[in-house]
């Protein structure tokens, strides 16, 4: 039934499952060469928002100048393009890195 309330078509599902899938590998690799898993959480979003940013045509839209020349893409979640998520997830693995650079 939840499924009415959330249309979205095409690869929306990125926005979720590919931060999960890199976390898992990012802590298998880290753990497999001893090194310090501060920076996992950061590299969690920002790999992801660059993957998505690119999958989803970020820069044309940018070179177009977000008027009506862009086709407008097919693939959503909750409604929202998911070249927008991209942006929100490398928002949040900036201040993410910005906090591990800093030691908090």
């Amino acid at each position: 039934m939840i499924g009415h309330f959330i249309p979205r078509t095409g690869k929306g599902g990125f926005v979720v499952v590919l931060p999960l899938i890199t976390s898992i590998i990012l802590f298998v690799l880290f753990d497999a060469i001893h090194l310090s898993d501060r920076y996992i959480a950061p590299l969690c979003f920002l790999l992801p928002s660059f993957i998505i940013w690119f999958f989803d045509g970020g820069p044309k839209a940018l070179q177009n100048g977000f008027k009506g020349d862009t086709p407008k893409s097919r693939h959503t979640l909750f409604w929202i393009e998911i070249k927008y998520w991209a942006i929100l997830l490398g928002i949040i693995g900036c201040v993410l890195l910005a906090n591990a650079i800093n030691g908090k």
